[in-house]
């Protein structure tokens, strides 16, 4: 059963065996970043605006990468990791970051957004199956019927957006969102195979700066050079973007692999997309469809499965053997 608590991280005991131990700490923690990716939507929306595609992303990755490398250095973190946590940064920067953002900024205008929502959503599920063989964490009957209830309610909640009539759904589009999700799921499997090896900010630096590299090729051989229009809105969101959206919020997530469970922590990931429409209906005046209201029932039942799910030990939890 999970474990509300007020301790901090060092005095946190260690989970016993059959459980899984979430603090108040990891819940909060949780929920932050669960809000710093909702707030992603809109402000990915309205850059696009002002930047093409992948001048954005590389713009995004670059500026979130520097300012966890700064941190680390004001902190005295450790800036170099050590030289066998390399291969698997650079695997997590190809696909968390690079073939993340990529299908993510390149697929605007190219699918319809409720679509995009259920393709995006697959990520947990595609981990899921991934981590089984790679971290050894079984999909038990109650991981899976989370995960798989999560999917529903993502499903039921972009079922309005599914049935318009649109052009904008196209077989590159929706193969585009694809790819970032299948990104993201492998960045993921590979960020918990390696969490404790790491320090976590630096470790999500590098990864952010290594996959910006692909991106800016990218952007110069695709796009021209004049494809950004600087202005202080579109600045303001860039820098929110970056460093709020996605240098703390990936952080955040990286710190949050070392303790709890990839599945455990992917069934809460669901409920990014409900976040990203209350963030609509307080600053957008939108309104929820009794559809998508019951939607969000769903993906809140999921999430009281996921709290009761039980720790199935696994090779990433162990701690790293001594290097001889």
């Amino acid at each position: 059963m999970i474990k509300l608590s007020n301790l901090s991280v060092s005095d946190q005991p260690r989970p016993g065996k059959g459980e899984s131990a979430i603090y108040l700490r990891d819940m909060v923690q949780i929920f932050l970043v669960i809000i710093l990716w909702a707030i992603c939507y809109p402000l990915i929306t309205t850059g696009l605006e002002a930047f093409s595609p992948f001048h954005f992303a590389t713009l995004r990755s670059l500026l979130a990468g520097t300012s966890l490398l700064i941190a680390s250095f004001v902190l005295k973190r450790p800036i170099i990791p050590e030289r066998t946590a390399w291969l698997g940064l650079v695997l997590v920067s190809l696909t968390f970051a690079t073939l993340g953002f990529t299908g993510m900024f390149l697929a605007g205008g190219r699918v319809t957004p409720g679509l995009a929502t259920v393709i995006a959503n697959v990520q947990p599920l595609l981990a899921a199956l991934l981590g089984y063989f790679v971290l050894t964490e079984r999909l038990t009957w109650r991981t899976g019927l989370a995960l798989l209830t999560g999917f529903i309610g993502i499903a039921v909640i972009a079922y309005p957006g599914l049935t318009e009539q649109s052009s904008n759904s196209t077989v590159v589009g929706i193969g585009l969102v694809l790819a970032g999700a299948t990104g993201v799921a492998i960045g993921n499997v590979i960020l918990k195979y390696i969490a404790n090896r790491v320090d976590p900010l630096s470790a999500m630096a590098w990864i952010l700066l290594l996959g910006a590299i692909p991106l800016a090729v990218a952007a110069l051989v695709f796009e021209p050079a004049n494809a950004m229009h600087w202005t202080p809105v579109s600045i303001i969101n860039l820098l929110v973007l970056s460093i709020f959206g996605t240098a703390l919020a990936f952080f955040w997530w990286l710190d949050l692999l070392r303790r709890i469970d990839l599945n455990v922590l992917n069934a809460y990931t669901f409920l990014t997309p409900v976040f990203a429409l209350f963030i609509g209906i307080l600053f957008y005046s939108e309104r929820l469809l009794v559809v998508e209201w019951f939607g969000v029932v769903i993906i809140v039942f999921a999430i009281f499965l996921a709290s009761h799910i039980k720790r199935v030990a696994s090779l990433s939890s162990m701690p790293p053997s001594n290097p001889e």
